[in-house]
């Protein structure tokens, strides 16, 4: 229910609608020749969306630990290498075998390591969710999801490199379906199977006759099985799929002349407007995407109806991109995406009145509470829809104004701008959280409970800590006035390079 890492590009790169050249492949619909590649696709991004479904759960099964945000931001800095990948993706791209042929020669790597990496956390990581008071658990989880998402994101460069010649050119739009797609369904396997699953009390109530301890599954044995199937898939990509040869042009590149390429790119007008646009996009989201299933959990909702939302939302990211599909193709898409961005914003007063109203709900109970239950995920239905849209009409564009000969390189920068965005407003809202509450013990009225030892210490005098000023309600507030200002601020601009012309977003033209 977070807000997307623009983990996977979908390699629309075809021209923009006033072309010529797009007009021909608009009229070819057939998926002849492409069906089993579309199956071998998203099969890909399958695999790329269950780490950061992890990466999802982690933060779930920390907070009801009891970490704090200030743990969590610290766990949330793990998910970086989705921001940075940047800086490798021009050797990902230039550096290859032929002889094993260029995509397989890093994704089989990578799927073996990111097997081995799992199989490793797995035997370590019931004592990292031990809260100890400490931040030392954190640490090493942090340290080794790091390296997983370093992987991942690598592996995110290679399929986005090669989504560009696996698919037909008059079917490349159907790469946005596998993209969201898949990436939603590993991120379902990777959040919601061992969150469910792994709940003694959700085992209990639905899928036992009888009560036992523990939940079907256990973290445990679900990283291990899952480090298994990176290590077999690897086996199988390496055995079973073959490559196209590269063009000319990207056969021509080497390291240091896709450095160059790179900062090319980067010195396009066009890719520096949208830069500056996605690079500030997430401020009036941030609070919403990030806090909203932690506070609502400290408010008295549990794990399980948190997941089995979630549940439904992943419903939501299956269909979204098959409906939308037409809308992403069409020259309108950025107006509709304009349009999805006061509705988002206004889910923020939305949550926060459900959030206030949330113990009061839950006490009354019966009908109160099942309609409180419905309205909550309405609201995160809602939330949701707004935010794929947007998401996959902004991969689809980014797909298509991308320059084909360097698809790998282009996409994984374009994609950069609002990865950053997401990385520090994600990192940073958690953080805030603890920075803008103010609390005070009730029999020590100069203890503000502001670290761990405080709150002992009014524990220990017989008080409590009563939130004078929660630091969410005012994170939401600054955000939504951010988010406003961006909204008017870029709108003119957004639009006016949706209508620019092919040719603007060539590295080299001629």
């Amino acid at each position: 229910m977070d807000d997307h890492e623009i983990t996977i590009s979908t390699i629309n790169l075809v021209p923009l609608q006033n072309s010529e050249s797009c007009k021909k492949i608009d009229k070819v619909h057939s998926l002849h020749g492409d069906r089993w590649n579309l199956v071998k696709l998203l099969f890909l991004y399958i695999l790329q969306g269950v780490p950061l479904g992890f990466s999802d759960a982690f933060p779930i099964l920390l907070k009801s630990n009891k970490f704090s945000y200030y743990e969590q931001a610290i766990f949330s800095v793990s998910t970086w290498p989705f921001t940075f990948k940047i800086l490798w993706a021009p050797l990902v791209d230039s550096i290859y075998c032929p002889s094993v042929e260029r995509r397989k020669m890093w994704l089989v790597p990578v799927h073996i390591l990111l097997g081995t990496c799992l199989l490793v956390c797995s035997f370590y990581i019931n004592d990292w969710l031990l809260n100890t008071g400490e931040s030392n658990n954190v640490i090493p989880l942090t340290v080794v999801w790091l390296i997983i998402n370093c992987l991942a994101a690598t592996q995110d460069i290679v399929v986005d490199g090669w989504a560009c010649s696996m698919l037909k050119k008059h079917n490349i739009h159907y790469s946005s379906m596998c993209n969201a797609t898949g990436n939603s369904l590993g991120s379902f396997l990777g959040y919601a199977v061992p969150l469910l699953l792994g709940s003694e009390t959700f085992c209990n109530k639905w899928l036992r006759f009888n009560d036992k301890p523990g939940g079907v599954i256990t973290i445990k044995g679900y990283l291990y099985f899952w480090g298994i199937v990176y290590i077999v898939a690897a086996a199988c990509v390496s055995k079973f799929k073959r490559e196209t040869q590269p063009s000319a042009e990207q056969k021509g590149l080497g390291v240091l002349n896709t450095y160059k390429l790179l900062w090319d790119i980067v010195k396009l007008p066009n890719v520096q407007i949208l830069g500056a646009i996605f690079l500030t996009a997430k401020l009036g989201f941030a609070t919403i995407d990030t806090v909203t299933n932690m506070e609502f959990m400290e408010a008295g909702v549990s794990e399980n109806n948190i997941v089995i939302i979630g549940i439904l939302v992943f419903l939501v990211k299956l269909i979204v991109p098959v409906t939308i599909t037409k809308i992403t193709n069409s020259v309108k898409s950025m107006d509709v995406y304009m349009q999805c961005v006061p509705y988002r914003l206004l889910h923020g007063l939305a949550f926060s009145l459900l959030l206030y109203y949330t113990p009061t709900l839950l006490r009354i109970g019966g009908i109160v509470r099942a309609c409180y239950y419905t309205m909550l995920g309405c609201t995160f239905i809602t939330h949701q829809i707004f935010s794929f849209i947007m998401y996959v009409i902004y991969l689809s564009f980014v797909s298509k104004v991308s320059d084909p000969n360097f698809g790998g390189t282009y996409m994984t920068l374009l994609c950069t701008f609002a990865n950053i965005s997401l990385a520090i407003t994600r990192t940073g809202s958690l953080w805030l959280v603890d920075v803008l509450t103010f609390k005070q013990c009730t029999t020590i009225s100069q203890n503000h409970c502001a670290a761990s030892t405080l709150i002992k210490s009014c524990r220990a005098a017989g008080g409590k800590c009563n939130t004078i000023i929660d630091g969410f309600y005012a994170e939401v507030i600054i955000s939504s006035i951010l988010g406003i200002i961006w909204f008017y601020i870029i709108k003119k601009p957004l639009l006016k390079l949706n209508l620019s012309d092919r040719k603007n977003w060539l590295v080299y033209k001629g």
